[in-house]
């Protein structure tokens, strides 16, 4: 394991403690709080790897962002890679959402709850051990995935998540509007 693979790792590890931390405390963190701020400084740093990992040339006018809130921390923490001018609550976006208990991440072609597609997004809430990226009642992620897949903490993979961003991204653009 390399150097980078080992700061990776504990990048993520730290956003799962985070969560699980998080997911027990009844208030909501306030947005710009030290632990807040750390928690999107390694979802930033997990973002910018995970863009140098990828073959960029592949992917014009891709954009990036993380979850950060309005005042509140949102209880489901995410990474989005998304169409230069359009958000994660407005277009077809490839996202990491990190599970609300800390247990892994959920990770795909996601659509935004607004936003009219022929895609069909696949209903996870079946399978009873599922990943709940659920934030709240208004805000629920679980169901909004096209391809979803589950990587859990305890045998996370970097490659695979790539493979499965990169395979993503791919069916984000053979379905974005011939103006792009």
């Amino acid at each position: 394991m390399t150097i980078r693979q080992t700061k990776i790792d504990e990048l993520f590890k730290s956003i799962f403690d985070f969560c699980r931390q998080y997911d027990i405390q009844g208030t909501p963190l306030v947005t710009g709080t030290a632990r807040v701020r750390i928690c999107c400084q390694n979802l930033n740093a997990i973002r910018e790897f995970i863009l140098s990992q990828l073959d960029i040339n592949n992917y014009p006018k891709l954009d990036s962002s993380i979850s950060w809130g309005s005042g509140k921390f949102p209880r489901v923490p995410w990474i989005g890679f998304h169409i230069l001018g359009k958000k994660v609550s407005n277009s077809l976006s490839v996202v990491v959402c990190f599970s609300r208990d800390g247990r892994g991440i959920v990770v795909g072609l996601m659509s935004a709850v607004a936003l009219k597609t022929s895609l069909s997004t696949t209903s996870r809430t079946k399978n009873i051990s599922f990943l709940n990226v659920n934030s709240t009642s208004k805000t629920c992620y679980n169901n909004k995935f096209i391809n979803p897949k589950e990587f859990y903490a305890d045998d996370f993979k970097f490659n695979d998540l790539i493979k499965h961003i990169t395979s993503s991204l791919t069916l984000l653009y053979q379905n974005l509007p011939k103006n792009y």
